[in-house]
């Protein structure tokens, strides 16, 4: 070995060390371990193949993945966001596209067009009464959510929709072992979490959730960018609503209800931070995922769904207890 390699080998030892901390403290870490451990249990108990568990959990994370990066704007442009209104906007997106394609598969690009304008509606509505109006983010999503409820209450009575068996079909095909919907869904991640890093729009976003005020002396209107948030989550989780009624064989009153609590805990489970001004796409991913295998191994093990929900919560508890690090504002 020459004088020059061992040079060499000396600059690059303590950087790949360094690299290997670097990926050892990633907050998103534990997400990709839990999701990982859970899916190898599921293997042990159930005795089913694990490709077929992760191809299945992947396709159901999806829906989740979708709902849950239009969550991940709304808390990372912090002032205590969270959206409570997205489990009524997927259902009510779910009703209104369904009859729109009315078991056809010509309508599948009016259905889809239909069940995200009503999110992005919903959103913008959302956003106006937080921003404008001064309405507290939960009290504001809340008070739509329960408007959204009555109209679609009111809607689905003398309305019943069927969505296009295309568009079923697509939710459950296959490209040879790879679900296609499942990549679809880590298209849309990659292409979101790119707008997050990589966009001046996604500076912004985690500029506003670290120092609201700092950020509005640098030519950025915060009320605009928590504004945008709420609307990418209402379009978001009209997007999921519509894929969740093809995938379900229709609208139902209770479609999106597991998915409040969810598209939070995905979020925080994926390391990004709930006081705002730190959003990682491809930890809620993994977050998603986990939380759809966690489902699957209760369902296994015959655990209520009380208790489903119980665990989740206690999960969220968990992950802000092991991560107390907000982000201080000036």
């Amino acid at each position: 070995m020459t004088a020059l390699d061992t040079r060499a080998e000396k600059r690059s030892t303590p950087r790949s060390r360094s690299d290997l901390f670097r990926a050892l403290k990633h907050p998103a870490l534990p997400a990709f371990v839990g999701m990982i451990v859970i899916w190898l249990s599921i293997g042990a108990i159930a005795g089913r193949g694990l490709w077929d568990t992760l191809s299945a959990g992947v396709i159901i994370a999806t829906f989740l993945v979708i709902v849950g990066i239009g969550q991940l704007f709304v808390i990372t442009v912090g002032n205590g966001g969270i959206d409570l209104s997205v489990s009524y906007v997927m259902t009510l997106s779910a009703f209104l596209s369904c009859q729109i394609m009315a078991g056809q598969d010509v309508n599948i690009a009016t259905g889809l067009i239909v069940g995200v304008a009503a999110g992005i509606a919903a959103g913008a509505i959302s956003a106006a009464l937080i921003e404008f109006v001064g309405m507290p983010p939960l009290v504001g999503t809340l008070a739509v959510g329960f408007a959204l409820q009555t109209v679609t209450l009111i809607y689905s009575g003398s309305v019943v929709g069927v969505a296009s068996p295309g568009l079923a079909q697509f939710t459950t095909a296959m490209i040879g072992p790879f679900p296609v919907f499942g990549i679809v869904g880590i298209v849309i991640a990659v292409v979101f979490a790119i707008i997050l890093k990589r966009t001046s729009y996604g500076r912004r976003v985690e500029a506003v959730g670290q120092k609201p005020v700092a950020a509005g002396f640098a030519n950025t209107r915060p009320a605009l960018i928590r504004a945008s948030a709420y609307v990418i989550s209402g379009g978001m989780a009209g997007l999921a609503g519509v894929f969740l009624a093809a995938y379900s064989g229709g609208p139902s009153l209770g479609l999106g209800t597991s998915y409040q609590l969810a598209s939070i805990a995905v979020v925080v489970l994926g390391g990004s931070l709930i006081a705002g001004g730190r959003g990682i796409v491809s930890g809620l991913w993994a977050g998603a995922v986990l939380l759809t295998m966690l489902t699957t191994l209760a369902n296994i093990t015959r655990l209520s769904g009380g208790w489903q929900f119980v665990i989740q919560g206690a999960l969220i508890v968990l992950v802000l207890a092991l991560t107390r690090n907000p982000i201080p504002r000036r």
